[in-house]
């Protein structure tokens, strides 16, 4: 779909990545086997969007100077089932209107253009319902999200931006369970925590799930800065803020739904912005807003 190519001037979109992250172009060898895997997340991110049309058209026009909230809404109220969530979302506690919000334009008003934007690439992507190789994923994706935005303000990010970004970082497992539908699921099955899954990703595709997620915002146009991001979340060294924002949201998730998993320092993770306790201390309100959230979500 037109409407989802690279904008004029902008970097290419590629497909993800075959080499190790961390590494230069050339310098590894791509696994075996996952050189077709990544040629066909590569065509399900052309072919996605003729799906999910007027999704697709939400996920371009909110990134197009141009668009306002009523031209938002006027273009997201022809998909009913993406706008009664944003609707639902809009009228969440987290968002401080609740049953207040009735129309589209204002809904877009009250979560903002990146927040519709990131319920319109889930749909695009299928995840209005997960298969069960992902369960789990929605709890995990929407606690990132609230905890991103929560430590959002320390960093310096808008609140925004890190939620919506935070709801997209296992935008790749998706793919991977799409393009890979007997191996990747058996890799979630087997991995003993994050960490050891991201490991066993590398290994068999050469790039993590976040890495796919990066390129997957890359290929449908996303502002430059947010693939570059979420490119960072999991690679060593120096990030952006809004990348530590989700660095951080991922870890809480991950210590609210895996409590027997090894934490990893938040200071670490952070360039020593936020530490452990001023994470931990957003346990129970990241809880509690998440939870609303997955019950609108699924309604």
């Amino acid at each position: 779909m037109n409407a989802l190519r690279p904008r004029p001037g902008a970097p290419a979109a590629t497909p993800p990545s075959c080499t190790a992250p961390g590494t230069s172009a050339g310098t590894s060898v791509v696994p075996v086997g996952a050189v077709e895997v990544l040629g066909r997340i590569s065509a399900a991110l052309d072919d996605l969007p003729a799906h999910r049309p007027v999704a697709a058209r939400v996920i371009a026009q909110a990134d197009d100077h141009r668009s306002d909230a009523r031209s938002l809404g006027q273009t997201l109220s022809f998909d009913p089932a993406l706008t009664a969530r944003v609707l639902r979302l809009a009228n969440s506690a987290y968002f401080g209107l609740s049953g207040r919000v009735s129309a589209p334009a204002f809904a877009v008003t009250v979560v903002g253009f990146s927040t519709v934007r990131s319920l319109a690439v889930t749909a695009v992507a299928g995840l209005e319902e997960v298969p069960e190789a992902l369960a789990g994923f929605w709890e995990r994706s929407v606690l990132t999200a609230v905890a991103a935005g929560e430590v959002a303000g320390r960093l310096g990010v808008k609140a925004p931006d890190a939620f919506s970004l935070g709801l997209l970082a296992r935008l790749g497992q998706a793919l991977l369970v799409r393009c890979d539908p007997q191996r990747y699921p058996a890799l979630l099955a087997g991995a003993e925590d994050r960490e050891d899954l991201l490991a066993a990703e590398v290994r068999l595709y050469g790039s993590s799930h976040t890495r796919v997620s990066a390129e997957a915002l890359a290929a449908w146009s996303f502002p430059d800065d947010l693939p570059a991001a979420l490119a960072q979340v999991d690679a060593p060294g120096w990030a952006s803020p809004l990348a530590v924002c989700v660095r951080l949201g991922v870890e809480l998730s991950e210590r609210l739904q895996a409590p027997a998993r090894t934490p990893r320092p938040a200071g670490h993770l952070s360039g020593g912005r936020v530490d452990d306790a001023e994470l931990d201390a957003l346990r129970g309100r990241v809880q509690r807003v998440a939870a609303e959230m997955l019950h609108l979500l699924a309604a």
